[in-house]
């Protein structure tokens, strides 16, 4: 089986979307398909086009409605093959909702299959496009869990309480939220100390968060942490953040965390409480006065922090399988092509 995934932000390859990608491109590999990526942002039209029909897929699997969908869409009707979209979170939560929306009705509706990752996802894109709902299989996120996960504390973090917030710099990562509330903290609490890891996405919004961030001494931003060196990066910080104003259930990073050990603090969306149950696996935050009172409670209590991060490892270890996740892709390219 030959197929072609139409991805944007495959690079760089720290981005939500380029890990879920790499991810199930190695696991249908090993399920024997011949897969090539198609990075939509590196290609102009013509080369793509081109690109694609020397592979001469038997389907096409994009990712994202609007960036990936629409791209798809027009490639299928030029080769008559079948097309699905995997929903990853800002198409059905940001774009359908704006001046995008009518661009995407297309796509979606030409697609043999939709698939999200949870089924607040699903129950979403129903509101707007109801015709669709019955069109859309829920495959959950997968996660690879890591052997050792015990935490390790760096040189120089003796003494040090860290909060991690791992998200590349665009708005809908809300990145400096948390910058006011864990500067009252600090004030109490002088080991307090905040990094910020990923990729510049918005070059505008990233300068903001920068200059904020001269404001704020016990943060930085470490830049772009490369992929294989997250799970160290994980390994030595104490509570991990997610602080997006959307996201398309099961963000790599909560789960990943999760396969850490580490104890989540989570803005109280959809997408997060996709995977974290307040008080059980993390804690889940809704305003500024929450995420003080609960990261203040992660800080002070070991306990609580042991207890919500073996549970998060727990629960990604029972429903978050990777191999499970690339079957159930093949399963249903299968269906698409007896279908075509």
């Amino acid at each position: 089986m030959r197929v072609g995934i139409v991805a944007p932000n495959y690079y760089p390859a720290e981005t939500g979307n380029a890990v879920t990608v790499r991810r199930i491109e190695s696991e249908l590999r090993l399920l024997g398909c011949e897969v090539q990526v198609f990075p939509v942002d590196r290609l102009s039209g013509e080369r793509l086009q081109e690109a694609v029909k020397e592979f001469q897929p038997q389907l096409l699997h994009a990712f994202h409605a609007y960036h990936g969908g629409r791209v798809a869409y027009a490639l299928s009707k030029l080769l008559s093959i079948p097309y699905l979209i995997t929903l990853t979170g800002t198409d059905v939560y940001q774009a359908l909702c704006d001046q995008r929306g009518l661009e995407m009705h297309g796509a979606l509706r030409g697609a043999a299959r939709l698939v999200a990752f949870h089924g607040c996802v699903k129950k979403r894109l129903g509101e707007h496009l109801h015709s669709l709902e019955e069109r859309t299989v829920l495959i959950r996120q997968g996660v690879e869990l890591p052997n050792n996960f015990t935490p390790v504390a760096s040189a120089e973090g003796k003494g040090k309480f860290t909060f991690l917030l791992p998200a590349g710099l665009r708005p809908v990562k809300n990145v400096m939220f948390p910058l006011a509330s864990l500067a009252e903290l600090h004030a109490r609490h002088p080991q307090l100390h905040l990094e910020i890891a990923g990729p510049v996405l918005d070059t505008a919004y990233a300068a903001e968060v920068m200059e904020a961030l001269e404001s704020y001494p016990f943060a930085r931003y470490l830049g772009v942490v490369p992929h294989d060196c997250m799970g160290a990066l994980y390994r030595r910080v104490d509570v991990v953040l997610n602080t997006s104003l959307t996201e398309g259930g099961m963000a790599n990073t909560v789960l990943e965390a999760s396969a850490y050990a580490k104890p989540l603090l989570v803005a109280d969306i959809e997408g997060n409480r996709s995977i974290v149950k307040d008080g059980v696996n993390g804690l889940v935050y809704h305003g500024a006065a929450e995420f003080k009172a609960k990261a203040e409670q992660l800080l002070t209590d070991a306990h609580l922090r042991e207890r919500l991060g073996k549970n998060g490892r727990d629960l990604v270890r029972e429903q978050c399988c990777p191999e499970k996740e690339g079957q159930a892709y093949y399963s249903l390219y299968q269906e698409i092509l007896a279908q075509a």
